[in-house]
């Protein structure tokens, strides 16, 4: 057993090598494609992977990660029949006691799970998202296989083992999570506790008694795909307010709860019959501490007074870049920047481009940036897109700013340290009566 276990991730390497081999001519001429290729033909996990490298430019810059962008996470579906095994075994319930009705067909089919159309037997609709059989042994060994060929690589590289290293990090971070669907059940369920009662939007319930770490079963949602733009456009509901909806809830989720879906592309996003946005898949989220909410809030506020010391100041205190950087130079780069956008009409400028530069400057100050803005960013973008074909004159900053600004009453400035001093000292005090009460 000790052998197999040693020699599954050199025999794996082999492969892959073989494949790259087989990639060399392409590499040659166009590497951006030949990586791209790599990955789609490699197996689930690096499927997985370049979808994950497509918001991590920091690893393997900004071309690759453009590319990566367009990287569609489909594979081929498993058989029904050890779709209903799976089922069977997980549940501890005959398959046909649990559903009346069920679709073999998937709606979905990607390198982790499969999604299919169901009904309950009390007449429920649902979506069941079942994990690829022996997915994690696939990816445990896809793991081990970039562990060894560190090894291999470190004495030569530093930096390539470094990258490789930060890139099996990510593949095992994700196992860790997307391989549990009750993670992603969670997921679902805070974000729906989150946006209880936000105007226009709308998160499906999770059926737990039906749920295990193999098998989510959620509300199924009727509706149209934002996918199909066609569709979206004849619909009879105003799309100016469904815009304003999707960003204003994007803002409720990033600073309001500093917890965010970050994979709200238009596949994710549907038109439900009442004109409300419905939003599925919790596999990918996004977590931004209070600290970092706050910076990114005064960074916006510093851009829309052209206040370009105090985004520079900003940058440092926060550690965005690193703390010995001239304040005054970061000044003009932050003045490069913004003045970029003075005299554009106010309805064409993106936030998300914006921050994307600010993103970009912080790499030529050589800081790594944070993986959660990374998903921030491509988020923004990702509503942004969607909104704007919604709307094409969708006006991103007259809806953040009185928003951004309303905000930062509450969380910046003399008012919101002093509350969240005294909020800190009755926290204290209550942890120490707990504390004396268990003596």
């Amino acid at each position: 057993m000790n052998l197999i276990l040693v020699f599954l991730p050199l025999i794996n390497l082999i492969r892959l090598l073989t494949l790259l081999i087989s990639l060399l001519p392409l590499l040659l001429i166009n590497k951006t494609k030949a990586i791209y290729f790599f990955l789609n033909s490699a197996g689930p996990s690096f499927i997985k992977l370049g979808q994950l490298l497509s918001v991590r430019a920091d690893l393997v810059g900004s071309t690759i990660a453009s590319a990566l962008s367009k990287f569609q996470d489909k594979i081929e579906p498993f058989c029904p029949k050890k779709l209903t095994t799976i089922i069977d075994q997980e549940l501890g319930a005959d398959f046909d006691k649990i559903f009346k009705d069920f679709n073999f067909i998937p709606i979905a089919s990607a390198s982790i799970a499969q999604v299919h159309k169901a009904q309950l037997q009390n007449g429920q609709l649902v979506a069941v998202k079942i994990l690829r059989p022996n997915i994690q042994k696939t990816m445990m060994r896809d793991i081990a296989t970039l562990k060894l060929l560190i090894k291999i690589v470190n004495p030569f590289s530093d930096f390539l083992g470094k990258t490789l290293r930060d890139i099996a990090d990510l593949l095992k971070q994700t196992a860790r999570y997307e391989l549990d669907l009750l993670h992603e059940g969670a997921n679902g369920s805070k974000l729906k506790e989150d946006l209880e009662g936000i105007k226009g939007f709308y998160v499906p319930q999770i059926f737990w008694q039906h749920s295990t770490n193999k098998i989510l079963v959620s509300e199924w949602i009727d509706g149209i795909p934002f996918s199909n733009k066609e569709a979206i456009h004849d619909s009879p509901f105003d799309k100016k307010t469904i815009a304003e909806n999707l960003v204003l809830s994007y803002f409720q989720q990033v600073y309001v709860h500093g917890f965010f879906h970050a994979d709200m592309h238009p596949g994710n996003l549907f038109l439900m019959n009442n004109g409300n946005i419905a939003v599925v898949d919790f596999g990918i989220m996004g977590k931004i501490d209070k600290k970092t909410r706050i910076a990114v809030a005064e960074v916006l506020i510093g851009f829309l007074h052209k206040n370009y010391q105090r985004v520079a100041e900003i940058h440092v205190e926060v550690g965005f870049v690193p703390s010995d950087t001239n304040i005054d130079d970061l000044a003009l780069s932050c003045r490069k920047i913004g003045e970029m956008i003075v005299g554009i009409d106010v309805k064409d400028i993106s936030i998300a481009k914006l921050l994307t530069a600010l993103i970009e400057m912080s790499r030529n100050y050589h800081m790594e940036t944070k993986p959660e803005l990374l998903l921030l960013q491509k988020t923004l973008l990702l509503v942004e897109g969607v909104g704007v074909t919604l709307d094409p004159n969708l006006n991103i900053w007259d809806l953040a700013r009185p928003w951004v600004k309303d905000w930062a009453k509450t969380n910046i400035g003399f008012d919101a340290k002093i509350r969240d001093t005294v909020m800190d000292i009755l926290k204290l005090v209550k942890d120490f009566i707990n504390k004396q009460n268990l003596l």
